[in-house]
């Protein structure tokens, strides 16, 4: 029977971006079907192959992060990889080993020789990387094994137990239209670290946002022209450009201490930070700035941690200049739903506050496994066992597919585990192939002692 790399290097070559899974949903099917699986497509295009009764549920998803470093058809082209000192990699391109490395891994496990009288059903979702809408579509009764082992972790030297919740807090600000005044600046930022807001959050890199915000607030910002920074919920935002006014006068001599000052509070994390501030022409419009002052006020960074990191934090991810307002995005994230809820109201009241029409979407559960459980108990057993030494035991600050799941179904124990990945969503993405090889000894061994 194919090996977990063998299925890898099958999947590699089919065409699966997040939205366009046709191709692998259609491979899925075909192997049900040669292997007389029992297999389930539901309405938003997860697929459950299942055999046997009361069984073991193993969990991943099909679709893979889209990068190149030039122009690449994702929809109709597979991935061309390579082994390079140990290492399997792409060309160019995303490997998808997020997560093609738990699709293969549920295939060799449904074909495993050793694993033949094991019931299993593997639940492969859609989507998982452009909001978990898959998932989150799942129905609360098509899963019937009452333990759940996702395999879209990504070091394979350690169980994950855990990982944050999410909510997308906005904010909109009307644009209140002002007769110009005072003198105008535009300052830029740029050159920040940036990074993922659920897996950097706590290394204190700077936020864009933030640092122009407080800036502003400093000089007393009157009026704005314009104002955009970030891009995206969950990741730190890196630039930001803002055109503002302001009667104080000292502007120059403030900005040139907040420099300094800035410089030698992200020494470490941010290291190229440039910020520039330019006298400008006075503009034909203005708007009042009254809300630059709540984006100051605004929670963002690291808010609760416990022994295992980062327990709870907001990201001021945005602020997006449209034609009725100021959109501010925010991503608040917590292991424990009411913590995530209730520093998602904070916000939301400081926003509400200072006059915005305020909009929270998209949560999603937060999971949370005790490290004394008997699932983590025997799975470290396992690993034990195989490898001579104990697996870490650790909870992520990004968000998984198992919150969603035991949200839908409370009484399922759920565990993840993975092959070591590194440069996931990026060119640089590979993963190690000794570290496949284990983590497939590893399942295989969890399986069958769940079984027993």
């Amino acid at each position: 029977m194919p090996s977990a790399l063998e299925y890898f290097e099958e999947i590699a070559k089919i065409p699966r971006p997040s939205g366009h899974e046709e191709k692998i949903r259609e491979y899925l099917n075909e192997f049900a079907r040669a292997n007389s699986f029992e297999c389930i497509e539901d309405v938003a295009g997860n697929i459950i192959i299942r055999r046997g009764e009361n069984p073991i549920t193993l969990q991943g998803h099909m679709d893979m992060v889209p990068e190149s470093i030039s122009p690449f058809d994702f929809q109709t082209c597979g991935i061309t990889t390579s082994v390079k000192d140990g290492w399997i990699c792409a060309d160019g391109t995303t490997l998808g080993a997020d997560n093609g490395a738990g699709v293969a891994l549920m295939l060799y496990a449904l074909t495993a020789q050793e694993l033949k009288h094991v019931s299993l059903e593997c639940l492969f979702t859609v989507d998982e990387e452009v909001g978990m809408t898959g998932v989150e579509a799942l129905s609360s009764s098509v899963l019937k094994g009452k333990t759940l082992i996702n395999l879209d972790h990504e070091d394979g030297n350690s169980l994950l137990i855990g990982c944050a919740g999410g909510v997308n807090t906005e904010a909109v600000f009307p644009k209140i239209r002002t007769l110009p005044k005072g003198v105008w600046y535009t300052l830029k930022i740029s050159g920040l670290a940036s990074g993922h807001s659920g897996i950097d959050i706590g290394l204190g890199r700077a936020n864009a946002v933030k640092l122009a915000a407080d800036f502003m607030t400093r000089v007393n910002a009157e009026q704005v022209s314009a104002f955009s920074s970030g891009t995206k919920c969950n990741v730190i935002p890196k630039e930001a450009v803002v055109t503002f006014s302001t009667e104080a006068a000292d502007v120059e001599s403030v900005f040139v201490a907040y420099v300094d000052e800035v410089k030698e509070l992200y020494a470490k994390t941010d290291s190229e930070i440039s910020m520039t501030l330019e006298k400008t022409a006075e503009p034909s419009f203005a708007y009042d700035g009254f809300f630059v002052h709540s984006l100051h006020e605004c929670r963002n960074g690291v808010v609760e941690e416990d022994t295992r990191g980062v327990l709870t934090s907001s990201n001021l991810a945005a602020v997006v200049d449209e034609d009725d307002g100021f959109r501010i995005i925010t991503l608040q994230r917590s292991a424990v739903n009411k913590s995530r809820d209730a520093l998602s109201s904070e916000i939301a009241f400081v926003f509400r506050e200072a006059g915005a029409d305020v909009f929270t979407h998209s949560s999603f559960s937060g999971w949370l496994l005790d490290e004394n459980s008997p699932l983590v108990l025997r799975a470290a057993k396992v690993y034990e066992k195989l490898f001579g030494k104990s697996p870490h035991v650790e909870t992520t600050h990004g968000g998984v597919e198992c919150g969603m799941i035991q949200e839908k179904y409370p009484e399922m124990e759920i565990i993840s585990l993975g092959p070591t990945i590194e440069g996931c969503h990026t060119v640089n993405e590979r993963m190690s192939i000794q570290s496949l090889e284990e983590t497939e000894r590893f399942l295989s061994g969890l399986i069958l002692e769940l079984w027993e």
